[in-house]
């Protein structure tokens, strides 16, 4: 991956950086919320927080840029806040303060992810959008990996350095930190304002990208955000079919997101996986979706129902399921950590089927004129649906136990597999007709 094949573009490795700081510090966050005394029905509420804040912030910061005409600007600010609020997060000596850090994140981390997708094409030739995009973000899912895999490395070393606990987890946060910094120094080095405008409603073509899930709803790239303050004609209303697929889509990121909310303290709890251990099982699905993105493409383009997504979230709510029968059965430590690492890399792989699956299926239920529209609808219910999650699956993992808590996040996932095997193969045409 030499300099050259970004053909000059050289601030699109600004996003490795930051993808090393998200992935040092994304199962860290629960871990620490719970190292600071929370319980998990805290670190669900933490959780829920990013999304909480995110969500609204991307309407925000999309808008905001697309009125001013500057992109720069806000990817900057997007960068420098996540490094930033790591910094924050690394000084935290309450839950509240804690809390705060991650509504901060949601709101200032948001500022890039409608920007740098918009600023890619902006910079770079119409044909050359689809490649300049996948490059970035095999960039940042690289750099994510990597981070993963400096967490490991820092949590199983670091005691020699700076003794265990709490300092650790902080010394860690002080880390991506720094690799968010640098990201800050490189985009402002290196990113140029352009100098013509691509409005994102004239952009109506799919691009499938890989995209690591965070289990929590800051994504790197969004090109179509939900602005609720555009008025729209009655003939201009989405589907039924595409309003009912977005349905399941709310209820399988919110199956999704509970699982996450608890996942890292119940390795901890009841796997008896340390720290650095829980980061490797992370590193094993980050993996597996990043090597299965090339292949799942094709096989979906090969279809034209929604059976890969059906096939994928079955796929996860059965082994979600398996992590917590796991538990029920007497293992040795070494074959505990190797299940759950191969457990987690066939939830990898799920993840690569959706993702991609996903993308297709809103342009194929999105009618041709509203598909700026229907993505936009589609980032937000993808939102709220990781609002709901986390706050779920920690509250029923507080009060009920695990296995209520892992019944929560499976029960939430088959229902949206119901309500999506019942969804038409037609496009928007007819599924226009059978709306009415």
């Amino acid at each position: 991956m030499g300099l050259e094949r970004a053909n000059g573009s050289h601030w699109f490795y600004s996003y490795l950086p930051q993808g090393i700081a998200g992935g040092a510090t994304s199962a860290l966050i629960p871990l620490f919320a719970y190292g600071l005394g929370g319980s998990l029905s805290d670190v669900g509420i933490i959780a829920a927080a990013t999304s909480i804040a995110s969500v609204p912030s991307f309407m925000l910061w999309g808008s905001l840029s697309d009125r001013v005409g500057r992109r720069k600007v806000f990817l900057l600010i997007g960068f420098a806040g996540n490094a930033l609020c790591f910094l924050l997060m690394a000084a935290s000596r309450t839950l509240p303060e804690f809390y705060l850090t991650n509504l901060l994140i949601g709101c200032l981390g948001a500022a890039s992810g409608p920007v740098g997708t918009v600023l890619i094409m902006e910079t770079t030739p119409r044909t050359e959008w689809p490649a300049r995009l996948a490059f970035v973000s095999r960039i940042g899912a690289a750099g994510w990996v990597g981070g993963l895999g400096l967490g490991v490395a820092w949590l199983a070393l670091g005691p020699t350095v700076v003794g265990g606990g709490l300092g650790l987890m902080r010394a860690l946060f002080a880390i991506g930190a720094g690799f968010g910094g640098v990201s800050v120094v490189l985009a402002f080095l290196w990113t140029r304002e352009p100098t013509r405008r691509v409005s994102r409603r004239d952009v109506q073509g799919t691009y499938i990208r890989p995209r690591v899930e965070r289990g929590r709803y800051l994504p790197t790239h969004v090109l179509h955000y939900f602005d609720v303050r555009t008025p729209r004609a009655p003939a201009g209303r989405l589907p039924r079919s595409l309003r009912t697929y977005l349905l399941c889509v709310f209820l399988l990121f919110g199956g999704f997101t509970a699982f996450y909310s608890f996942f890292p303290i119940f390795l901890t709890q009841v796997y008896g996986i340390s720290s650095p251990g829980i980061f490797a099982v992370y590193i094993g699905s980050q993996a597996m979706s990043i090597a299965a993105y090339p292949y799942v493409g094709r096989w979906i383009a090969s279809r034209k129902s929604a059976s890969p997504q059906v096939y994928a979230a079955l796929g996860r709510s059965l082994l979600f399921g398996s992590f917590f029968l796991v538990s029920l059965v007497s293992i040795p430590a070494a074959g505990v950590f190797a299940l759950a690492f191969v457990l987690h890399a066939g939830v990898g792989l799920c993840w690569a089927v959706l993702n991609v699956a996903g993308s297709t299926w809103v342009s194929h239920l999105a009618p041709a004129k509203g598909r700026a529209q229907a993505f936009g609808a589609y980032n937000a219910v993808q939102g709220f649906g990781s609002i709901l999650g986390p706050l779920l699956g920690g509250f029923s993992a507080q009060w009920l136990g695990y296995g209520p808590a892992f019944a929560v996040s499976v029960g939430l996932i088959l229902v949206g597999c119901a309500i999506l095997v019942t969804l038409p193969a037609e496009g928007p045409a007819e599924a226009d007709e059978k709306g009415k």
